[in-house]
């Protein structure tokens, strides 16, 4: 059997704060201590509860009818998921039934139980009291999102926040260890070397170095002992040698990517400004505005559906799509200018078209080009199912006069199983559409 050894590792002291219980484990508790999870969290909510919306009811817009503000409840709902993976906002009502407000529910004081009822049951921890969603039946009490969980579908999922928890406390500790080294003085782990063998001696000497590495103002007292009779050894490495920037820029990384934002805009230095517009730019399409949708999805099912109102978020009306949108209408004029057909400069614009404005679109084309009635009623069928797809939503029904009812059940058919743009062109490639 080999011989074992004990032996004296360098590790540095953050590690030590890292694996002890001086780290706190909840994400809760990170985000008011370390700065670039605070950062993150408040830029996400921020950009989100600062879009643009509007309600609709049938032809008319109608504005926000409770007392707490949309953007409010966004902002504490996207701070709740990115946290704790889940948002809740508790739908007031008198006793016939007619809601009066909307108001938010921390998502760390609440617990949600499912039901072989097919309900959803919410008790506040704090004070007990309950709410009930039943699904099947489509009554709420309480608006309810939940972030993913690949391990279940009704509990809160996976935030950000936890995503990168690991991380944030990395943060915390390696910010951590410098205050603690300083209030040390500033004296790394010494082992001492001591030529005697007189007890009283060894004591005094180690006495000393304790007192003197407490504060610094002890820094600079002076003890007199033999020459040579001491060798100091340091066992931590100098904070200059320590890995600090190294591992602290990965975790930033880290949180950055899990929450979806460019570096560049939680470092005003790491980048210029044209690269800065452009990462705001792709953090509002590729983060903010699926985002959009999900709130969207979820007020609308939840809260306005059974008074048919329509929620709407209007992102391209922030100042920052403004500028693209001017470049992009000077791009469509010129295309049309040069004798390109509307749509087609439209397409090259870069422009998508609301349904609405696709079926005006629609109408005005069928007064300017007149073709067959069928063949018209298809192209409008299809660009509907192109639109639809490209942003994910499912393929509605189609109502039309116009088309036979043996034509427009197959294509209703066929249309169930289209994935992508080009499925959905190959339906209609085999109709009399050209």
């Amino acid at each position: 059997m080999a011989e074992t050894y004990k032996a004296i590792t360098n590790i540095p002291g953050w590690v030590d704060l890292l694996t002890s219980d001086g780290v706190p484990d909840s994400i809760a508790a990170l985000y008011s201590r370390v700065p670039i999870l605070y950062r993150a969290i408040q830029l996400r909510c921020d950009a989100l509860s600062t879009v643009p919306f509007r309600l609709v009811k049938g032809e008319s817009e109608i504005e926000w009818q409770y007392p707490t503000s949309l953007s409010r409840l966004l902002w504490q709902w996207e701070a709740g998921l990115l946290l704790r993976g889940a948002a809740y906002g508790e739908i007031i009502a008198n006793k016939s039934g007619i809601r009066k407000d909307i108001q938010y529910r921390n998502p760390f004081d609440m617990n949600v139980q499912y039901m072989n009822t097919g309900e959803l049951v919410f008790k506040q921890n704090s004070s007990g009291a309950t709410w009930t969603n039943d699904l099947r039946a489509g009554k709420y009490e309480m608006l309810y999102i939940a972030e993913y969980d690949p391990t279940q579908d009704i509990l809160p999922g996976v935030g950000a926040g936890r995503a990168s928890t690991v991380d944030a406390k990395l943060l915390y500790a390696l910010s951590k260890f410098p205050e603690v080294y300083f209030e040390g003085g500033a004296m790394p782990v010494t082992l001492l070397g001591i030529d005697t063998n007189v007890p009283n001696e060894i004591e005094r000497i180690q006495d000393w170095f304790r007192r003197s590495a407490t504060t610094i103002r002890n820094a600079f007292r002076v003890l007199g002992v033999r020459a040579g009779s001491i060798q100091p050894t340091t066992l931590t490495p100098l904070l200059k040698d320590l890995a600090f920037s190294d591992l602290s820029e990965i975790s930033k990384k880290n949180i950055a990517m899990a929450f979806g934002i460019k570096q560049t805009m939680l470092d005003s230095e790491a980048a210029n400004y044209a690269t800065a517009q452009e990462d705001r730019l792709s953090f509002y399409e590729d983060t903010i505005k699926p985002r959009l949708q999900l709130y969207e999805d979820a007020l609308n099912e939840q809260l306005f559906a059974r008074d048919k109102i329509k929620l709407e978020f209007q992102l391209n009306e922030l100042d920052i799509f403004q500028e693209d949108e001017n470049e992009r209408a000077d791009v469509l004029n010129k295309l049309t200018a040069s004798g390109l057909p509307t749509r087609l400069a439209l397409d090259l614009a870069g422009f998508v078209l609301s349904e609405e404005q696709e079926a005006l679109f629609s109408e005005q084309e069928a007064e300017t080009q007149p073709e067959d009635e069928q063949v018209a009623e298809l192209r409008k069928w299809q660009r509907m199912a192109e639109k639809r797809v490209k942003e994910g939503k499912p393929i509605r029904e189609f109502e039309s006069t116009i088309l036979e009812p043996s034509l427009h059940g197959a294509i209703s058919g066929a249309l169930e199983n289209v994935k992508t743009v080009e499925d959905v062109k190959r339906v209609f490639e085999w109709s009399v559409y050209p």
